[in-house]
């Protein structure tokens, strides 16, 4: 079995390297943090969805291949509901929302390009298809187009996390400059 471990490894390398050629070309400490972040969900991403991955040939048989998708949007999502949430119908609809949370919150963060919302979505989406994409074509794995929907409803809201807590950021200065010019003694008294 290929392990998630093989994630660690690369995922520290990439880390090593953004940090260095970060520092090297004078990226701010903070870019570089979310970053390094960035790269950590998406490992977590991916160890949670794709790996272990089986090895042996026997679990490749090609039968096996494309037994288990489902391309009817909200299809799942319907059926689960109508028939009522149990706890693991409920895990795997919240689960698959709030995975992509933190990616929706540090791509914006960790790279400029995704400071506008579709750019983060597409990214999001496109992150999910090929996620989907393998499971499609791994043993023991499912492939549904409502993960896609659900992984992209919850970097949305990552990012609308992202945006609110900017916005938020930039409100307190002037709040604190208007407090301080208040509280200042008037010097035409």
């Amino acid at each position: 079995m290929l392990s998630a471990n093989v994630l660690v490894i690369v995922g520290g390398a990439a880390m090593v390297v953004v940090i260095v050629m970060g520092r090297a070309r004078g990226t701010s400490g903070q870019t570089i943090v979310a970053r390094c972040a960035l790269i950590g969900a998406v490992g977590w991403i991916l160890a949670l969805t794709i790996f272990p991955i089986p090895v042996e040939a026997r679990g490749w048989r090609f039968h096996r291949l494309f037994s288990n998708m489902h391309f009817v949007p909200f299809g799942t999502i319907r059926s689960q509901l109508a028939f009522g949430l149990e706890r693991s119908e409920a895990r795997q609809l919240i689960g698959n929302v709030v995975l992509f949370v933190p990616l929706g919150f540090l791509l914006p963060a960790a790279v400029q390009a995704c400071r506008r919302l579709w750019v983060t979505l597409v990214v999001a989406a496109g992150l999910s298809v090929l996620i989907e994409s393998l499971q499609a074509i791994l043993p023991g794995h499912a492939t549904d187009v409502d993960d896609v929907i659900l992984n992209t409803t919850g970097a949305a809201l990552g990012s609308l996390a992202f945006w609110t807590i900017a916005w938020m950021a930039r409100q307190r200065p002037a709040r604190d400059e208007g407090t301080l010019r208040e509280s200042a003694p008037s010097s035409a008294g």
